[in-house]
């Protein structure tokens, strides 16, 4: 699926100097808590009082459309209340909510209520803190590519580092939102 209207989004995130966007949208009957990373390409989404995030990580400006998280897509079809199938898919609703959002900087508070919910096996270290030498394990691959995205996998391979996770989320972990190889160049595998 192709987000038509992204480009002009990030224009917008551009214009108010936003890195990583925090914003809401309706779905049918729930409020879903959005935070968009520019830079990692990357959606985290939480569904209010549901208890249930799940994340998309696109291509350019594209998505696949299937989200693969069975708990969010019932949550997603229980807000929708009618227990059918929606030809209205959540993407598409996403899309067209894009050019009259309100959007701010996330904050670290605002980031850490939709991480939480954004990761399918919960566990409490989830917040990037700092990269240590070593080979990603599968476990830690997995983590990585629901909270950072697939891009950062790929980054760890390649460089032979993994994402070491804490239990709180510190300006480190929002900074490296914004851009994480420019935090690796920056920081190397030093701690916060």
């Amino acid at each position: 699926m192709k987000f038509e209207n992204l480009f002009y989004f990030e224009r917008r995130m551009d214009n108010d100097g936003v890195t990583v966007a925090f914003f809401s949208i309706e779905y049918s009957n729930c409020m879903v808590e959005c935070v968009y990373s520019k830079v990692m390409k990357k959606f985290l989404f939480a569904v209010v009082d549901k208890n249930v995030g799940f994340t998309c990580s696109l291509k350019g400006f594209y998505a696949n459309a299937f989200i693969n998280h069975r708990e969010a897509l019932q949550v997603l079809a229980d807000c929708r209340n009618h227990g059918g199938w929606d030809p209205k898919h959540f993407y598409e609703v996403l899309d067209e909510s894009l050019p009259n959002v309100s959007f701010a900087q996330v904050t670290t508070k605002q980031y850490k209520q939709t991480a939480t919910k954004a990761v399918s096996n919960f566990e409490d270290r989830i917040y990037f803190n700092h990269w240590m030498r070593a080979n990603i394990s599968p476990k830690q691959t997995e983590k990585t590519a629901e909270l950072m995205g697939n891009e950062v996998v790929s980054f760890c391979q390649d460089t032979g580092v993994t994402p070491v996770f804490y239990t709180y989320p510190t300006d480190r972990t929002m900074n490296v939102m914004v851009n994480f190889t420019e935090d690796y160049e920056d920081k190397g595998t030093t701690k916060e």
